[in-house]
């Protein structure tokens, strides 16, 4: 099988919102989500499309609006219910604000400096997430280990992606690749569960849009 993970869409910021930020997409965002779902509707057919032909199967998204909103054209475009996995929510959920990456760039705040140091931010119990993170990814392959070339579609976050990729490729830091809004990932899964990385952060389907 494979898993094809993508980040959600650019969002807009929050600040200050009861029961923790939960950002909407920007019209920038919405633009990405449907090149997304064009890109799906090709590679889920199984036709030779942008997913290589393999045929998505599953469409799982984090439980975080930006990711649902994202995930939303190629869900409509495949006939499908995307999965909601509460626990592939990203490491800040339950904070009260969210600021988009493109308005923190040149920051001096110190928890942007360790993520773009590849570190999570000092308010995230590294442990904690890392197994929630696992938990989530161990579900989704259980259920689609012997699927043959069939492919999940994963729309969650940066920090989600990157511990996944990074855990099982050996890296010394837990958010060691940038990933662009929209970007793409695909992880194959041997029916043995052998994990292999084939790619990071393909923008292709979103040329233009970032």
């Amino acid at each position: 099988m494979q898993l094809l993970l993508v980040r959600h869409g650019e969002p807009l910021a929050v600040s200050d919102q009861a029961g923790g930020a939960d950002p909407a997409l920007s019209p920038q965002g919405h633009e990405q989500a449907a090149a997304l779902g064009a890109w799906a509707a090709g590679a889920g057919g199984g036709g030779g499309g942008g997913g290589g032909g393999e045929k998505i199967v599953e469409i799982v998204v984090s439980g975080m609006r930006r990711a649902q909103e994202t995930a939303a054209p190629a869900a409509r475009a495949l006939g499908l219910d995307a999965v909601v996995d509460p626990e592939l929510a990203e490491f800040d959920a339950g904070r009260s604000s969210y600021q988009p990456v493109h308005e923190r760039l040149g920051s001096d705040d110190p928890d942007w400096k360790r993520i773009t140091d590849g570190y999570y931010p000092s308010f995230v119990d590294a442990d904690g997430f890392t197994s929630r993170v696992r938990t989530a990814f161990g579900r989704i392959v259980e259920r689609h280990r012997d699927a043959g070339r069939e492919s999940v579609l994963v729309v969650c976050h940066a920090g989600v992606i990157n511990t996944f990729l990074t855990g099982h490729l050996g890296l010394d830091r837990p958010l060691y690749f940038p990933l662009d809004h929209v970007g793409l990932s695909r992880v194959l899964v041997s029916r043995s569960g052998r994990i292999r990385v084939r790619s990071v952060n393909e923008t292709g389907h979103v040329e233009g849009l970032l």
